[in-house]
């Protein structure tokens, strides 16, 4: 697990570990002690350099949630995608994109720090 300390984008759905690493969604393999890329993401952008990205639990699937820099307005978007994850096989996880959308904006310097889900 020696690159999740570099990351502060991470959650455990279904007791697999999910996180983001150089712009991609990732997941760790107990069994042989490695982190794998989350295939399919159909939709999903790769995240650049210096973009806040969180990730939790929704029920069983994942929610990602980033932002955007709208340079010309002083204003960044905050977006949010839910992902719906599969386990095919020992070693293969996918993800489909169920919804992605522009959910907030807020002033350039905000920045997000961590995201929950409520259930009720």
């Amino acid at each position: 697990m020696g690159s999740f300390r570099f990351s502060d984008s991470y959650c455990e759905v279904e007791n697999v570990l999910y996180s983001v690493c150089n712009g991609t969604l990732r997941w760790y393999d107990g069994e042989v002690n490695v982190w794998r890329s989350l295939d399919g993401l159909v939709g999903l952008p790769k995240f650049l350099p210096g973009v806040s990205v969180r990730l939790c639990d929704y029920g069983g699937n994942m929610v990602v949630v980033w932002d955007k820099n709208m340079l010309s307005s002083g204003q960044k978007k905050i977006l949010c995608a839910e992902i719906a994850l599969e386990r095919r096989g020992v070693c293969e996880i996918w993800g489909g994109v169920e919804w992605i959308d522009h959910v907030l904006t807020v002033p350039i310097g905000y920045y997000i720090v961590k995201a929950l889900s409520a259930t009720v």
